[in-house]
Protein backbone atom coordinates (compact mmCIF):
# COMPACT_ATOMS: atom_id res chain seq x y z
CA UNK A 1 0.00 0.00 0.00
CA UNK A 2 1.07 3.54 -0.83
CA UNK A 3 0.83 7.22 0.70
CA UNK A 4 0.79 10.45 -1.69
CA UNK A 5 3.56 12.46 0.83
CA UNK A 6 4.65 16.28 0.48
CA UNK A 7 7.22 15.95 3.22
CA UNK A 8 8.28 13.94 5.97
CA UNK A 9 10.49 15.57 8.25
CA UNK A 10 12.30 15.76 11.93
CA UNK A 11 12.41 17.52 14.40
CA UNK A 12 9.66 20.40 14.50
CA UNK A 13 9.55 22.74 16.52
CA UNK A 14 5.89 23.76 15.97
CA UNK A 15 2.35 22.64 15.11
CA UNK A 16 2.16 20.89 18.25
CA UNK A 17 3.93 20.70 21.61
CA UNK A 18 7.83 19.66 22.08
CA UNK A 19 10.19 18.63 19.63
CA UNK A 20 8.04 16.66 16.98
CA UNK A 21 8.43 14.41 13.78
CA UNK A 22 6.07 15.97 11.03
CA UNK A 23 4.16 13.88 8.19
CA UNK A 24 2.72 16.46 5.66
CA UNK A 25 0.01 14.48 2.54
CA UNK A 26 -0.05 15.48 -0.39
CA UNK A 27 -3.38 16.20 -1.99
CA UNK A 28 -6.52 18.11 -0.90
CA UNK A 29 -9.92 17.96 -1.84
CA UNK A 30 -11.17 20.90 0.28
CA UNK A 31 -9.11 23.57 -1.70
CA UNK A 32 -9.43 26.58 0.90
CA UNK A 33 -9.04 29.49 -0.11
CA UNK A 34 -5.70 31.24 0.33
CA UNK A 35 -4.28 27.76 1.70
CA UNK A 36 -0.37 28.46 3.12
CA UNK A 37 -0.37 24.66 1.49
CA UNK A 38 -1.40 25.05 -1.70
CA UNK A 39 1.77 23.29 -3.12
CA UNK A 40 -0.42 20.16 -1.46
CA UNK A 41 -3.07 19.85 -3.67
CA UNK A 42 -2.40 17.78 -6.29
CA UNK A 43 -0.77 14.12 -6.03
CA UNK A 44 2.05 13.25 -8.46
CA UNK A 45 4.19 10.21 -9.02
CA UNK A 46 7.43 11.52 -7.39
CA UNK A 47 4.95 12.11 -3.93
CA UNK A 48 4.43 8.42 -3.91
CA UNK A 49 5.66 5.83 -1.42
CA UNK A 50 5.45 2.83 0.66
CA UNK A 51 3.60 2.91 4.07
CA UNK A 52 6.12 0.67 5.11
CA UNK A 53 8.96 2.46 4.41
CA UNK A 54 7.33 5.59 5.48
CA UNK A 55 6.65 3.85 8.65
CA UNK A 56 10.08 3.14 9.20
CA UNK A 57 11.21 7.06 8.16
CA UNK A 58 8.95 8.13 11.41
CA UNK A 59 9.60 5.17 13.43
CA UNK A 60 13.58 5.79 13.39
CA UNK A 61 13.11 9.40 14.72
CA UNK A 62 14.03 10.16 18.07
CA UNK A 63 10.66 11.21 19.45
CA UNK A 64 7.37 10.03 20.50
CA UNK A 65 5.41 12.96 18.88
CA UNK A 66 4.09 12.86 15.68
CA UNK A 67 2.07 15.88 13.77
CA UNK A 68 0.29 15.51 10.56
CA UNK A 69 -1.19 17.56 8.16
CA UNK A 70 -1.25 18.16 4.91
CA UNK A 71 -2.66 18.47 2.32
CA UNK A 72 -5.61 16.39 3.21
CA UNK A 73 -4.83 13.29 5.28
CA UNK A 74 -8.11 12.37 5.57
CA UNK A 75 -8.34 12.21 1.85
CA UNK A 76 -5.79 8.96 2.34
CA UNK A 77 -7.77 7.63 4.95
CA UNK A 78 -7.40 3.68 4.78
CA UNK A 79 -3.63 4.83 4.03
CA UNK A 80 -3.60 6.38 6.78
CA UNK A 81 -4.75 4.40 9.32
CA UNK A 82 -2.39 1.25 7.87
CA UNK A 83 0.36 3.86 8.69
CA UNK A 84 -1.25 4.64 11.75
CA UNK A 85 -0.81 1.11 12.74
CA UNK A 86 2.34 0.68 12.11
CA UNK A 87 3.95 4.04 14.15
CA UNK A 88 1.56 3.76 16.87
CA UNK A 89 4.18 1.74 19.34
CA UNK A 90 6.59 4.47 18.99
CA UNK A 91 4.43 7.49 18.83
CA UNK A 92 2.81 8.20 22.27
CA UNK A 93 1.47 11.90 21.04
CA UNK A 94 -0.27 11.99 16.86
CA UNK A 95 -1.61 15.05 16.41
CA UNK A 96 -3.54 15.19 13.46
CA UNK A 97 -5.00 18.15 11.42
CA UNK A 98 -7.74 18.05 9.10
CA UNK A 99 -10.24 20.30 7.20
CA UNK A 100 -13.09 18.22 7.35
CA UNK A 101 -15.77 19.16 10.29
CA UNK A 102 -14.81 16.36 12.49
CA UNK A 103 -18.54 15.93 13.69
CA UNK A 104 -19.66 15.49 10.45
CA UNK A 105 -16.77 13.18 8.88
CA UNK A 106 -17.67 10.77 11.88
CA UNK A 107 -21.08 10.70 10.77
CA UNK A 108 -20.31 9.99 7.02
CA UNK A 109 -17.37 7.79 7.67
CA UNK A 110 -18.32 5.61 11.00
CA UNK A 111 -15.83 2.47 10.22
CA UNK A 112 -12.84 4.99 9.41
CA UNK A 113 -13.80 6.94 12.79
CA UNK A 114 -14.03 3.76 14.94
CA UNK A 115 -10.27 3.12 13.77
CA UNK A 116 -8.99 6.14 13.81
CA UNK A 117 -9.90 7.44 16.93
CA UNK A 118 -7.74 4.62 18.49
CA UNK A 119 -5.02 5.60 16.86
CA UNK A 120 -4.95 9.40 16.92
CA UNK A 121 -4.46 11.44 20.41
CA UNK A 122 -5.62 15.03 19.21
CA UNK A 123 -7.34 16.30 16.50
CA UNK A 124 -7.50 19.64 14.90
CA UNK A 125 -10.54 20.19 12.64
CA UNK A 126 -12.05 22.50 10.80
CA UNK A 127 -11.54 24.35 7.02
CA UNK A 128 -9.06 27.52 6.74
CA UNK A 129 -11.35 30.22 6.51
CA UNK A 130 -9.28 33.46 5.26
CA UNK A 131 -10.49 36.48 7.12
CA UNK A 132 -11.46 34.76 10.34
CA UNK A 133 -7.93 35.36 12.25
CA UNK A 134 -6.63 33.57 15.08
CA UNK A 135 -4.90 34.70 17.68
CA UNK A 136 -3.94 31.35 18.95
CA UNK A 137 -0.66 29.59 17.91
CA UNK A 138 -2.51 26.11 16.74
CA UNK A 139 -4.89 27.35 14.33
CA UNK A 140 -5.26 29.33 10.84
CA UNK A 141 -8.77 30.34 11.04
CA UNK A 142 -10.64 30.83 14.65
CA UNK A 143 -13.46 28.12 13.63
CA UNK A 144 -10.71 25.05 13.79
CA UNK A 145 -11.73 23.09 17.07
CA UNK A 146 -9.00 20.91 19.11
CA UNK A 147 -10.47 17.60 20.35
CA UNK A 148 -8.43 15.61 22.89
CA UNK A 149 -8.86 12.23 22.39
CA UNK A 150 -6.21 11.15 24.65
CA UNK A 151 -7.22 11.35 28.54
CA UNK A 152 -3.22 11.23 29.38
CA UNK A 153 -2.25 14.23 27.07
CA UNK A 154 -4.97 16.74 28.50
CA UNK A 155 -2.81 18.55 30.76
CA UNK A 156 -0.34 19.18 28.05
CA UNK A 157 -2.70 19.99 25.53
CA UNK A 158 -4.98 21.95 27.61
CA UNK A 159 -1.73 24.13 27.77
CA UNK A 160 -1.00 24.33 24.54
CA UNK A 161 -4.20 25.68 23.67
CA UNK A 162 -4.10 28.61 25.47
CA UNK A 163 -1.02 29.53 23.80
CA UNK A 164 -1.17 33.10 21.37
CA UNK A 165 0.93 33.17 18.11
CA UNK A 166 4.60 34.24 18.98
CA UNK A 167 5.59 34.71 15.08
CA UNK A 168 8.09 31.99 15.47
CA UNK A 169 8.04 29.28 12.40
CA UNK A 170 10.31 27.29 10.74
CA UNK A 171 11.69 27.43 7.60
CA UNK A 172 13.04 23.87 6.28
CA UNK A 173 14.84 23.17 2.80
CA UNK A 174 14.52 19.93 1.43
CA UNK A 175 15.16 18.02 -1.29
CA UNK A 176 15.76 21.47 -3.06
CA UNK A 177 12.61 23.12 -2.17
CA UNK A 178 11.67 25.28 0.43
CA UNK A 179 8.69 24.58 3.20
CA UNK A 180 7.26 27.13 5.92
CA UNK A 181 6.69 25.18 8.54
CA UNK A 182 4.20 26.46 11.30
CA UNK A 183 1.22 28.29 11.65
CA UNK A 184 1.31 32.69 10.85
CA UNK A 185 -1.27 35.12 11.15
CA UNK A 186 -3.17 35.88 8.14
CA UNK A 187 -2.06 38.82 7.35
CA UNK A 188 1.91 38.61 8.00
CA UNK A 189 1.52 35.44 5.40
CA UNK A 190 0.24 37.56 2.82
CA UNK A 191 3.19 40.11 3.38
CA UNK A 192 5.44 37.28 2.91
CA UNK A 193 4.42 35.98 -0.35
CA UNK A 194 2.97 39.20 -1.67
CA UNK A 195 0.52 36.71 -3.26
CA UNK A 196 -2.59 38.59 -4.82
CA UNK A 197 -5.19 37.56 -3.30
CA UNK A 198 -8.38 37.41 -5.35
Amino acid sequence: MYMYVSLVYYPIHTLGPGIRAGLWTQGCSIKCKNCISQHTWYPLPKHKISIHTLSEIINSYPTDKLTISGGEPLDQAQQLIELLKLVKPTKKDILLYTGYNLREYKNKNPLIWEQLKNLVDVIIDGPFIWGLESELIWKGSENQKMYILNPKLKETYLEYKAKTKNKNLQLIYHEQELFLVGIPYQKDYYELTKLKFS
